[in-house]
């Protein structure tokens, strides 16, 4: 049996699924526990899913206001 961990119709939630039929076996919140059902049922460690980060992202602290007397 070949199992696939995706995204859940493009949120936050995983699905495995069947490879063959494209069946949904679970849906799980995280990516570590739809890999742990993956190695559960075959047995296997499944590969980790390539992340995507965002690139350039810059955190801007807002200061506190200006007082002027």
């Amino acid at each position: 049996m070949l199992l696939n961990i995706s995204r859940y119709k493009g949120g936050r939630h995983w699905a495995v699924r069947e490879a063959d039929t494209g069946t949904i076996v679970v849906v799980a919140v995280y990516r570590k526990g739809a890999a742990e059902v993956v190695r559960r049922l075959t047995g296997q460690v499944p590969e980790p899913t390539k992340r995507k980060r965002r690139e350039n992202f810059v955190y801007e602290a807002k200061g506190s206001p200006e007082v002027t007397l």
